[in-house]
């Protein structure tokens, strides 16, 4: 490849990361802005707390699956806690939920 457009393709690459960590943030606060909207406050604290229980518990057991069985088994996890509960969600606001989780421990790291 030519020298100029590798050093343009790494300057492109440079200047997009902090666009992509900007955009990530964002759609993590709308998503936690659209459950708190959907559900009371009592019961977003549970299901915050069951979705970042259950992605924790699928990273830990399932660490060798690709993402979306990952996912699947954490939305059936959480919506199984939350019958249980007594709590009726769609799989929508049970799976904004867990992404949000995710998105939660990836800043930790």
């Amino acid at each position: 490849m030519n020298p100029l457009m590798s050093d343009l393709l790494n300057a492109l690459i440079v200047a997009l990361v902090p666009v992509a960590i900007g955009a990530l943030g964002y759609l993590g606060k709308q998503v936690v802005g659209y459950l708190k909207a959907r559900m009371g406050a009592e019961q977003f604290a549970m299901v915050e707390a069951l979705a970042r229980t259950a992605v924790r518990s699928i990273e830990q057991t399932l660490s060798t699956e690709e993402g979306e069985a990952k996912k699947a088994a954490a939305l059936a996890l959480v919506k199984a806690e939350c019958l249980k509960r007594g709590y009726k969600l769609d799989d929508a606001a049970i799976g904004a939920a867990i992404e949000a989780a995710v998105y939660q421990e990836r800043i930790k790291r």
